[in-house]
């Protein structure tokens, strides 16, 4: 059986708030994602590949670097990767912040789920025929 995209693919999902990584994680899952969770910048750093992932979504607000700079660092291991970002934060400028940084969306905590599925649903696994 060859496996589907979505589980050569993984989603990359930073968050150091447990509970907001986990229900993630079960709701992409759930979704037919496979889905690697990482508590901080450094974990992800460490262990992710973010070659052959689908996408990032990455918390702005970290214990550690924030991800903003994470985002820096994965795409110098993978220019292409799609980004998104998620906040509790309400500052306009992170909207404006994210844009630059070639995300493809910001979203705010609460993250509506059908949107995150969707957005990430659009986005197109690495070498599938565009």
């Amino acid at each position: 059986m060859i496996p589907l995209p979505e589980a050569v693919h993984p989603v990359l999902v930073v968050d150091d708030d447990e509970i907001v990584r986990k229900a993630m994680l079960g709701l992409l899952q759930a979704a037919g994602y496979t889905a690697q969770g990482y508590a901080s910048a450094a974990a992800a750093l460490a262990a992710a590949d973010p070659n052959g992932a689908r996408c990032a979504v990455l918390d702005i607000h970290l214990s550690d670097l924030d991800g903003f700079a994470l985002a820096d660092c994965l795409r110098r291991a993978a220019p292409g990767l799609p980004l998104i970002f998620i906040t509790g934060d309400s500052d306009p400028r992170l909207d404006r912040r994210a844009g630059l940084a070639g995300a493809l969306g910001l979203m705010h905590k609460p993250v509506d789920p059908e949107c995150l599925l969707a957005l990430i649903d659009a986005i197109m696994p690495p070498g599938a025929a565009q």
